[in-house]
């Protein structure tokens, strides 16, 4: 059987100041919930999912785990309890699909999940780019479920 360590580093769920300090031992900040149902979308779809890409050389630093240092976080002015700061949640692209694609195969699959989860749709009244799933449901909401932002 084939876990999340064959599709993933964990340099593609942190940031570079995490991996440099935690190394390997960072895969511990991430949920095992949320680390379930990314394989789930990577098997079952059969194709790459890039969640960070700064150790390939990329843009992408802070998709995956948010921490108090983390740019998205450190310019807050106010309250932030993203599920990105408690390994719960990741935004990431699939290669072939538009975001748009990716939800709608969520949405139309929630039997393939063990947990509620929960999918970014639209920012500003304009769908998102990208997919972003978390596991920070709220029980009165369907298994799977879309919220704006």
């Amino acid at each position: 059987m084939k876990t999340i360590k064959d599709y993933f580093i964990i340099q593609e769920l942190v940031d570079s100041t995490v991996y440099e300090k935690y190394g390997e031992i960072a895969w511990k900040f991430i949920d095992d919930r949320l680390l379930e149902c990314l394989l789930i979308v990577r098997q079952e779809l059969g194709v790459p999912i890039s969640v960070n890409n700064w150790f390939y050389g990329g843009n992408f630093t802070q998709r995956g785990l948010r921490h108090n240092m983390s740019p998205l976080v450190s310019s807050k002015d106010k309250l932030y309890l993203s599920a990105h700061i408690f390994g719960k949640a990741v935004d990431f692209d699939v290669s072939g699909m538009t975001a748009v694609e990716v939800r709608k195969w969520i949405v139309d699959n929630p039997q393939k999940f063990p947990y509620k989860i929960r999918l970014e749709r639209n920012l500003g009244g304009k769908p998102i780019t990208w997919v972003h799933l978390d596991i920070m449901s709220d029980e009165s909401k369907p298994k799977v479920y879309q919220f704006d932002v």
